[in-house]
């Protein structure tokens, strides 16, 4: 049966790959972002018709998610995959000790609160159902540190504990919750909120991407990541919960 997916930020990058794959098994999915332009774009471009819809969301304003959540179930009926996509960097390059006060508050905002959000909405339709996929979007910097972005990484690592805590409260329910690690992915948000801040640090972008890319020798495409994702959204995933994947080219290996 073709799967109802909702996707956080994805009018581009990730969270627009992850859209194409799911719209090539026959899904339909509602990506949400902040831009109206940039989901119109993103229809046009998918050109999927109404197996394909944007509904406006900034995520980090609770309210908004939870309508996300049910404007979708009033049209489609259900929700069976959410893709908590959407995040991005607040740290701008700078060390601990020269961040704003609420430097850290915005951060778990944009990567931590809007998932929470995101799931417990979802959950109350899907549990009922007695089945659910999640996938969070974390990183490699949710594992490791990574220099002039202390607020991220410390941001992706409360993700991945969410992650496998939520999945010990709903897989014997039938939702199970798993989380992906992309390294450096070939994405507009990472060429403007990644290495910016990293060079901004004092720190060589390219000799930083260079290794975190493993033995692969390249960054990551959106595809590929999206290709993961799809694949914790099947039906025949049922055994994979409390999870992370990274997609890195072997860089990190736990």
């Amino acid at each position: 049966m073709a799967k109802i997916a909702v996707i956080t930020g994805g009018t581009a990058g990730i969270g627009l790959a992850c859209a194409e794959a799911f719209l090539a098994d026959g899904d339909t999915v509602v990506i949400s972002g902040r831009s109206a332009e940039r989901g119109s774009k993103a229809l046009a471009g998918l050109d999927a018709g109404a197996r394909a819809r944007y509904i406006p969301c900034d995520v980090t304003d609770p309210a908004q998610v939870r309508e996300l959540i049910e404007e979708t179930v009033t049209e489609y009926r259900r929700i069976d995959v959410l893709v908590n996509n959407a995040g991005g960097v607040i740290d701008q390059g700078r060390p601990l000790s020269e961040l704003d006060e609420d430097n850290l508050d915005r951060a778990f905002t944009l990567n931590v609160n809007s998932a929470f959000w995101a799931c417990r909405a979802a959950l109350r339709h899907m549990l009922p159902r007695g089945y659910g996929r999640i996938i969070n979007m974390a990183s490699i910097a949710g594992k490791i540190g990574i220099p002039g972005l202390i607020g991220y990484s410390t941001t992706k690592h409360a993700l991945i504990g969410f992650t496998k805590t939520l999945a010990k409260e709903t897989t014997t329910r039938g939702v199970t919750v798993n989380a992906v690690c992309p390294g450096i992915t070939d994405t507009e948000l990472v060429e403007r909120e990644a290495k910016a801040p990293i060079e901004a640090a004092g720190f060589d972008f390219g000799q930083l991407a260079a290794r975190l890319t493993g033995d692969l020798g390249r960054i990551i495409d959106p595809a590929e990541v999206a290709a993961i994702v799809r694949t914790l959204a099947s039906p025949q995933c049922a055994a994979i919960s409390g999870t992370t994947i990274n997609i890195d080219g072997g860089y990190t290996q736990f």
